[in-house]
């Protein structure tokens, strides 16, 4: 029974023998085989399906939500095998959002990989929630809201958004009352209004920018590129703030810091590579912010 789990899990998160078959590669015949072996091993039916419908009965959601916690634990213990004859080595299925990405993961992911060299890594960027278990991730990162759901949440810190602009654009000892005259570039703050700036005193700032993006690759570009000033997650902009390309503005006046947290199953608690992912995340965070003054 154990073999066929996967394909249950597979079932249950797709909802389709075709697009169980396309995740697992095999043709539907096989996914259909496995399905009906499953059922006769159980003497149950695990699924009701004709021409027009698929879905699993009662006693089949059961098996797929008990069979993914085993699997999660077996996963687990195959890593700690490894681990135990001096070898971290296995795979991560991991997710993120826009406002991660960019050069501070890839340097992060650089290094991780020159150190451990045999742990395989599946990097996503994506816009909408995950799910650790319907989109099979070992490991979640999220920013303001958490998907709901029994998690394991190790905080790694705020993130913290900054005001910056290039050089020649900001204007010296600038005040709230100068962002009238300057191009305002802008994008989504958790927990903060659209088309609004976080204060630090607790209130916002209504802003009516030219540029409005839920993408922050392209809103850094706009900044560093001269196009205006925007609020901009600090590991975003860290290099060009060393390198001058861009200088913070009201740093004292807006900003905000939004929690970054990684998210794993509770089957997951003792895994060897989510611990050195997440103490190496840790460590590299640390090293970012000592070497930059936070705001």
């Amino acid at each position: 029974m154990l073999d066929l789990l996967p394909t249950i899990v597979s079932l249950a998160r797709t909802g389709s023998i075709s697009a169980t078959a396309r995740a697992l590669g095999v043709p539907r015949s096989t996914v259909s085989r496995r399905l009906a072996r499953a059922e006769e091993e159980l003497g149950v039916v695990l699924a009701e399906r004709n021409n027009r419908a698929f879905r699993l009965t009662p006693a089949g959601r059961h098996l797929a939500r008990e069979g993914e916690a085993l699997l999660a634990r077996l996963h687990t213990v195959t890593e700690q095998v490894r681990e135990t004859g001096g070898s971290l080595a296995g795979s991560l299925r991991v997710s993120a959002p826009p406002g991660m990405a960019g050069p501070f993961l890839s340097r992060f992911l650089d290094r991780f990989g020159d150190r451990f060299p045999d742990v395989r890594v599946e990097f996503h960027v994506q816009d909408r929630p995950p799910h650790l278990i319907d989109d099979a991730f070992d490991l979640v990162f999220a920013m303001g809201p958490l998907p709901d759901g029994p998690w394991i949440r190790h905080t790694l810190g705020p993130s913290w958004f900054l005001l910056v602009g290039a050089p020649d654009l900001v204007p010296e000892g600038a005040g709230l009352q100068d962002l009238a005259r300057l191009t305002l570039l802008a994008s989504p703050v958790p927990g903060v209004p659209d088309r609004c700036w976080p204060l630090l005193d607790g209130g916002v700032l209504p802003i009516d920018p030219v540029l409005f993006t839920n993408d922050l690759g392209v809103l850094h570009h706009a900044v560093v590129t001269g196009r205006g000033v925007g609020l901009v997650p600090l590991h975003l902009v860290a290099e060009d703030l060393v390198a001058g390309r861009l200088v913070g503005l009201l740093t004292d006046r807006v900003g905000t810091g939004v929690d970054v947290v990684a998210l794993f199953a509770p089957e997951r608690r003792q895994s060897p590579l989510i611990r050195a992912l997440l103490d190496a995340m840790d460590s590299f965070a640390s090293e970012l912010a000592e070497s930059l003054v936070r705001p």
